[in-house]
């Protein structure tokens, strides 16, 4: 599978000089942050925003401290940041503008979680396009913001899938690997500020300690004030949300939606882990240079985080009501959609209709993405027994399940 350009060398080669500026990655966050103050003179930032900004600009720090990082990953990094930054400020000027959007109810909301590639995608967006269903759109997560004419909404459209075809001319097995549009519904990554998944642009592991005790309640209160403002005044929807990082945050999430929904997505380890590495790996190539790419550090750096974030998942649900998370095994899910997707819809209280049922054979006749996503545990320095210890009984508990659905 080619994972890199001629073009993203070139790219790279144009933007050697910009990326000097990961040499004092706070200095350049406080411009940042010091210039959406001056453009949003008169919004008032709350204690917890001040917070999670310094700790948005210790992640800056995290990644610059990367050597192997290229022009292309520092700048991607650099939109990464500037977009959270004024997002920051937009939901809260806009929320003092309208502060009865502060009233939005967010009912029962369904996060789909489990380990990356676990059809959690699938399920997300069959979940999303329901009728009442909602899930939110790439385009818009990138510009937030209350109801809009329909002309300046395929405006942003247009602006967006332009930014996502830039990056896909960059790195050829991505649209393979997770296909992307700016009018489909996308992951919540977009929203917030600290994940998991930030490790796929390069191994961190001194971020991957800094998340042991991060308290992820204020990413996900933002992801609340976000839809608040993405419902006002508009249709109540019931939100489907997703992001591999939901996974480990099932407690944060409890505490700010507490009639919250999981759909925890099960599948065997060892399959979990070639193809999650083989994702790293591409975004490794994206946002490094090619030859400080290593398929076996990548290995080590997730076969240490997705455990971790499966433990603390089943750690954390014991201390939630029982009927919080539904488990769907990937197996029996996919041998039989049309008899386990209405059933999921059942324990979910969604009445399962006709147009559901063509969304599902939409989703599943589409060309897959995973037929050109090629991968190997060995290529990652993994084998078998290495999964099994380091996942523990959690291998075990995904076959009871698929046999007992089956």
């Amino acid at each position: 599978m080619r994972r890199t350009t001629a073009r993203l060398r070139l790219v790279n080669a144009l933007t050697a000089p910009a990326a000097r500026a990961r040499h004092d990655p706070y200095r350049f966050f406080d411009r940042l942050l010091d210039s959406q103050r001056s453009a949003n003179a008169g919004v008032a930032l709350s204690e917890e925003d001040e917070s999670e900004l310094q700790l948005l600009r210790r992640f800056l720090g995290f990644i610059a401290d990367v050597p192997s990082l290229s022009g292309v990953g520092w700048l991607s990094v650099q939109d990464m940041v500037k977009t959270r930054i004024r997002n920051r400020f937009l939901v809260r000027r806009l929320q003092a503008e309208h502060p009865e959007v502060r009233e939005e109810r967010i009912e029962a909301p369904v996060f789909v979680i489990g380990l990356p590639r676990t059809a959690t995608t699938l399920t997300h967006k069959i979940l999303a396009n329901a009728p009442g269903g909602r899930g939110p759109y790439m385009w818009e997560m990138d510009n937030i913001g209350l109801a809009r004419p329909e002309e300046e909404v395929a405006k942003l459209r247009r602006q967006t899938q332009k930014r996502l075809d830039q990056i896909l001319m960059l790195s050829p097995s991505w649209s393979r690997i997770h296909p992307v549009r700016a009018d489909w519904v996308e992951e919540i990554y977009f929203l917030l500020n600290q994940s998991r998944l930030h490790n796929t642009m390069a191994p961190m592991p001194a971020y991957v300690d800094f998340l042991r005790s991060y308290d992820a309640r204020p990413d996900y209160r933002f992801v609340r004030d976000v839809l608040q403002i993405l419902q006002f005044r508009r249709a109540t929807p019931r939100w489907m949300l997703k992001h591999p990082d939901c996974l480990g945050e099932t407690a944060a999430i409890h505490h700010v939606f507490p009639d919250a929904k999981f759909v925890w997505t099960h599948r065997d380890p060892h399959t979990v882990m070639g193809s999650m590495c083989s994702m790293a790996e591409s975004l490794g190539y994206l946002h490094n240079h090619p030859k400080a790419v290593d398929p076996k550090r990548i290995g080590e750096v997730w076969l240490q985080i997705l455990p971790e974030m499966v433990e603390r998942a089943r750690r954390e649900r014991i201390q939630m009501p029982r009927e919080s998370t539904v488990d769907v095994a990937y197996h029996a899910m996919m041998a039989d959609p049309f008899k386990y997707v209405p059933e999921l819809f059942d324990k979910l209280d969604l009445k399962w209709t006709d147009t559901d049922a063509q969304n599902l054979e939409d989703a599943l006749n589409r060309p897959r993405d995973q037929r050109g996503h090629e991968y190997s545990m060995v290529h990652y320095g993994l084998d078998p027994a290495m999964v099994d210890d380091a996942f523990g009984d959690y291998g075990l508990f995904v076959d009871n399940l698929t046999a007992s659905i089956r």
